[in-house]
């Protein structure tokens, strides 16, 4: 299966590419494409990780299990979007999280040593690939950040007006579900829904389903600066 140029100008491996210059690459490089259905396993925790994946459709979600058995989803992966590159060169280079289909998709597996081929005869893709591993690491920080900042009530409020500047609006799209924001922020459910209706009766945001409006912006950044992050609970 051959998958569309298009698809990959998604991908930042690919970026600044014409459909044309991906077309000659795909008729040189080695690779497979696979068909994935609604909660089918694409990668399991303990596989050899020697194989970087591209998301060509659909979504899938990464958890991690811990040893009692709970799973926390780590990240959440869009169409263009890459699986497998931060370990694909680790000595140690087994796959350290479960990577699940959330709905039917497409995923375009590209072998280690290929790649290798593939950088040692295009230097801007290997750049790309650096960028790739840089920004996942900026993403990285930023939710160790979140999950760092004190109490869950601050969590939330960074969180959101994180997810307000990177949208670029005061309406915002959730990209998951309640429960799976709820395993992001490391809570419970029913304490993240308990802030949420704290947040609304003050008058900071409004919500249904996956939207939320930011209506005072003004009052969350104050909040965020003047709350220690040592705070207790609220």
């Amino acid at each position: 299966m051959r998958p569309e140029p298009a698809s990959l100008q998604a991908c930042l491996l690919f970026r600044g590419k014409s459909a044309d210059e991906i077309e000659q690459l795909l008729h040189t490089l080695a690779y497979a494409v696979s068909s994935y259905h609604k909660n089918a396993i694409i990668l399991a925790e303990g596989d050899p990780a020697d194989r970087l994946g591209i998301l060509l459709s659909g979504r899938i979600e990464v958890q991690k299990t811990h040893p009692t058995g709970s799973s926390v989803t780590i990240a959440h992966l869009k169409e263009g979007q890459t699986i497998g590159e931060a370990v694909l060169f680790r000595r140690n280079n087994t796959v350290p999280a479960t990577v699940t289909a959330t709905g039917p998709c497409k995923v375009m597996f590209i072998s280690k040593q290929e790649l290798l081929r593939l950088f040692a005869a295009d230097t801007d893709i290997l750049t790309r690939f650096i960028e790739n591993l840089s920004e996942r690491l900026v993403l990285v920080n930023r939710k160790i950040e979140n999950l760092s900042a004190g109490p869950l009530r601050r969590r939330i409020v960074d969180f959101l007006l994180e997810q307000g500047e990177q949208q670029e609006s005061d309406r915002l799209k959730l990209p998951f579900s309640r429960k799976e924001w709820a395993e992001h922020m490391n809570t419970a459910r029913p304490s993240l829904s308990r802030e949420l209706g704290f947040l609304r009766d003050q008058g900071w945001i409004e919500f249904k389903g996956n939207e939320i409006t930011l209506l005072n912006r003004s009052r969350m950044h104050d909040y965020i600066q003047t709350l220690p992050s040592s705070a207790g609970n609220l």
